[in-house]
Protein backbone atom coordinates (compact mmCIF):
# COMPACT_ATOMS: atom_id res chain seq x y z
CA UNK A 1 0.00 0.00 0.00
CA UNK A 2 1.20 3.50 -1.02
CA UNK A 3 0.43 6.27 1.33
CA UNK A 4 1.20 10.19 1.06
CA UNK A 5 4.13 10.77 3.08
CA UNK A 6 4.69 13.90 5.17
CA UNK A 7 7.31 15.14 2.88
CA UNK A 8 5.23 15.11 0.19
CA UNK A 9 2.93 16.65 1.87
CA UNK A 10 4.84 19.56 3.69
CA UNK A 11 6.42 20.55 0.23
CA UNK A 12 2.88 20.38 -0.98
CA UNK A 13 1.79 22.72 1.62
CA UNK A 14 4.77 25.39 1.21
CA UNK A 15 4.39 25.44 -2.68
CA UNK A 16 0.90 26.55 -1.89
CA UNK A 17 1.73 28.70 0.52
CA UNK A 18 4.83 30.75 -1.48
CA UNK A 19 2.34 30.97 -4.59
CA UNK A 20 -0.35 32.22 -2.19
CA UNK A 21 1.91 35.08 -1.13
CA UNK A 22 3.66 35.79 -4.52
CA UNK A 23 -0.23 36.13 -6.07
CA UNK A 24 -1.33 38.34 -2.54
CA UNK A 25 2.16 40.72 -3.27
CA UNK A 26 1.83 40.93 -7.06
CA UNK A 27 -1.55 41.89 -6.75
CA UNK A 28 -1.17 44.58 -4.25
CA UNK A 29 1.49 45.98 -6.28
CA UNK A 30 -0.88 46.65 -8.99
CA UNK A 31 -3.63 47.98 -6.94
CA UNK A 32 -0.83 50.55 -5.80
CA UNK A 33 0.40 51.15 -8.75
CA UNK A 34 -3.55 51.86 -10.31
CA UNK A 35 -4.10 54.34 -7.31
CA UNK A 36 -0.93 55.96 -8.04
CA UNK A 37 -1.88 56.56 -11.69
CA UNK A 38 -4.93 57.55 -10.67
CA UNK A 39 -3.47 60.03 -8.24
CA UNK A 40 -5.46 58.57 -5.44
CA UNK A 41 -2.44 58.07 -2.97
CA UNK A 42 1.51 59.44 -3.39
CA UNK A 43 4.31 57.48 -4.54
CA UNK A 44 6.47 57.83 -1.18
CA UNK A 45 3.56 55.94 1.12
CA UNK A 46 4.72 52.70 2.42
CA UNK A 47 1.85 50.55 3.98
CA UNK A 48 3.62 46.89 4.51
CA UNK A 49 1.11 46.61 7.63
CA UNK A 50 -1.56 45.02 5.80
CA UNK A 51 0.62 42.22 4.55
CA UNK A 52 2.36 41.36 7.65
CA UNK A 53 -0.81 41.57 9.52
CA UNK A 54 -2.26 38.84 6.99
CA UNK A 55 0.58 36.78 7.17
CA UNK A 56 0.53 37.02 10.96
CA UNK A 57 -2.66 35.55 11.32
CA UNK A 58 -2.20 33.30 8.68
CA UNK A 59 0.87 31.45 10.35
CA UNK A 60 -1.04 31.87 13.50
CA UNK A 61 -4.31 30.40 12.49
CA UNK A 62 -1.69 27.36 11.15
CA UNK A 63 -0.15 27.28 14.18
CA UNK A 64 -3.39 26.50 15.88
CA UNK A 65 -4.21 24.21 13.05
CA UNK A 66 -1.18 22.03 13.75
CA UNK A 67 -2.11 21.70 17.72
CA UNK A 68 -5.47 20.89 17.19
CA UNK A 69 -4.54 17.91 14.50
CA UNK A 70 -2.29 17.21 17.01
CA UNK A 71 -4.60 16.78 19.84
CA UNK A 72 -7.39 15.33 17.70
CA UNK A 73 -4.86 12.79 16.09
CA UNK A 74 -3.74 11.79 19.75
CA UNK A 75 -7.72 10.91 20.77
CA UNK A 76 -8.61 9.30 18.20
CA UNK A 77 -7.88 6.16 15.49
CA UNK A 78 -7.83 8.30 12.53
CA UNK A 79 -4.26 8.43 10.64
CA UNK A 80 -2.39 12.11 10.86
CA UNK A 81 -1.57 12.24 7.31
CA UNK A 82 -5.77 12.50 6.65
CA UNK A 83 -6.08 14.92 9.53
CA UNK A 84 -3.14 17.33 9.59
CA UNK A 85 -3.55 18.66 5.82
CA UNK A 86 -7.53 18.50 6.83
CA UNK A 87 -7.20 20.56 9.30
CA UNK A 88 -4.66 23.11 7.88
CA UNK A 89 -6.80 23.78 5.37
CA UNK A 90 -9.66 24.29 7.42
CA UNK A 91 -7.97 26.76 10.10
CA UNK A 92 -6.29 28.01 7.09
CA UNK A 93 -9.43 28.84 5.50
CA UNK A 94 -10.49 30.32 8.98
CA UNK A 95 -7.47 32.57 8.81
CA UNK A 96 -8.20 34.15 5.75
CA UNK A 97 -11.90 35.13 6.69
CA UNK A 98 -10.42 36.02 9.64
CA UNK A 99 -7.79 38.26 7.89
CA UNK A 100 -10.43 38.98 5.30
CA UNK A 101 -12.57 40.75 7.88
CA UNK A 102 -10.15 42.34 10.07
CA UNK A 103 -8.75 44.06 6.56
CA UNK A 104 -12.21 45.40 5.83
CA UNK A 105 -12.98 46.81 8.77
CA UNK A 106 -9.35 48.43 9.29
CA UNK A 107 -10.50 50.09 5.53
CA UNK A 108 -13.59 51.58 6.61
Amino acid sequence: MNTIGPGLVITALLTAAAFTIYYLIKTKHIERMAKIESGMIDKEFKDYGNILLNLAILFFSLAAGIFVSYMFSANTNIPDYVIIPGFLLLFGGIGFLISYFVNKKKSN
